[in-house]
């Protein structure tokens, strides 16, 4: 602190502070604190807006001094300081008392936010040290928290019921995904839905120059003017109907390719496909195929009984096959084009146990919704009124 002498004091002096006595208007307060001045270091023995009084070993030169004066107040980890202007009196050789000559400077805010918290409480003291309030009061035991009574864990257990089935609902839809991601497999080629008969077929490459659906039995049915200058006429082979599959007058076939279907009157729709063999042993543990129309429609099919596996000698040629649908197809969907798929169902074994928990589940969800669920919406209803 760097001090002056003041040598005129009287009630004219114009940067005199109001005196300090005990009827000033700002009583002090004994908050802890300490006073740097010069170097030394002063207890605090009481402190208010416009000075303060302090203890320690007074040099009496510093009577009617002024200056800067350093306030420190130790709170735990740390430190405040202000620094207001200050006019020294001492009063013996152990007391003086300091009149701030700028009540409203810089330290001003500090000092009122300070000495406010700790009249109301906010902080005090222990020790020479300030604390918060809070961590001076004596803290007891936290009370425990009040068990639930029955009917709000009754309440409690019925509103989970709807989370439960949503969870079960949302993971077996992600088991049904996964599944219908993962074991399932495409067949190449698509499928073909034509009536349950016979099919008519080139009997060499050339080009269809004749075509007579309604032709009666013995009759020409189609004729093919061949690569080789010949014309070939098929007779129609029985006392039925012809389906077209697509071939028309002009068209351009290769041998063994599909001309003519011809079936009974009552035929029902098979869907005809080419099965790739490496495929077959899961078709047949599966037991058939899916099959989704292009015209809309999907359904599962099943191997015909007369289906029979390749010989080994023709292991790498796909194997045709009909494959009778588990729903009755409609007339209309004669020539469609049908994509086939193969499921793989990786819990086929456990088919009886499957089967056991499905009785089980519908039997539980029976009994709860005609015997629980009402007792509990009487049980959630009594337990509301009281």
């Amino acid at each position: 602190m760097t001090v002056s002498q003041g040598s005129d004091h009287g009630p004219g002096a114009p940067d005199a502070p109001a005196p300090m006595h005990g009827g000033n208007e700002y009583p002090l307060l004994d908050i802890p604190f300490s006073v740097m001045i010069e170097g030394r270091r002063y207890a605090g023995e009481g402190l208010s807006m416009v000075g303060a009084e302090v203890t320690g070993l007074v040099d009496p030169a510093l009577d009617g001094s002024t200056g800067i004066a350093r306030l420190l107040f130790d709170f735990p980890g740390y430190q405040l300081a202000l620094t207001p202007s200050v006019l020294i009196r001492v009063v013996d050789s152990n007391r003086m008392e300091l009149a701030f000559t700028e009540p409203t400077g810089e330290h001003a805010p500090q000092l009122r936010q300070v000495l406010g918290d700790y009249i109301s409480g906010d902080i005090t003291a222990s020790g020479s040290v300030i604390r918060a309030g809070a961590f001076a009061e004596t803290r007891g035991v936290k009370a425990p928290a009040p068990k639930p009574t029955f009917g709000q864990r009754l309440r409690g257990g019925v509103g989970s019921v709807p989370v439960i089935g949503a969870t079960i609902a949302l993971v077996a839809t992600a088991v049904g995904l996964a599944q219908s991601k993962l074991l399932t497999t495409a067949i190449p080629a698509p499928g073909r839905v034509i009536p349950d008969g016979q099919t008519m077929r080139a009997t060499a490459d050339g080009q269809i120059t004749y075509v007579d659906l309604e032709a009666p039995e013995g009759e020409v049915l189609y004729s093919i003017d061949s690569v080789d200058g010949e014309t070939l006429s098929i007779a129609m082979p029985c006392d039925c109907n012809a389906y077209g599959t697509g071939v028309a007058e002009g068209s351009t076939v290769l041998a063994g390719e599909p001309v003519v279907a011809v079936a009974p009157q009552d035929a029902q729709m098979v869907v005809e496909a080419q099965l790739p063999q490496e495929l077959l042993f899961r078709i047949q543990r599966a037991g058939g195929v899916g099959v989704e129309l292009s015209g809309g429609g999907e359904f599962e099919a099943r191997l015909d009984e007369s289906f029979r596996p390749p010989g080994i000698e023709a292991a790498d040629e796909p194997e045709r096959a009909i494959l009778r649908p588990e729903i009755e197809l409609e007339p209309e969907a004669m020539g469609q084009v049908a994509a086939l798929t193969v499921r793989w169902d990786a819990l086929a074994g456990f088919e009886p146990v499957i089967d056991a928990f499905d009785r089980i589940g519908a039997e539980v969800s029976r009994q709860y919704t005609q015997n629980i669920r009402p007792l509990l919406a009487d049980i959630s209803e009594t337990v509301g009124d009281q």
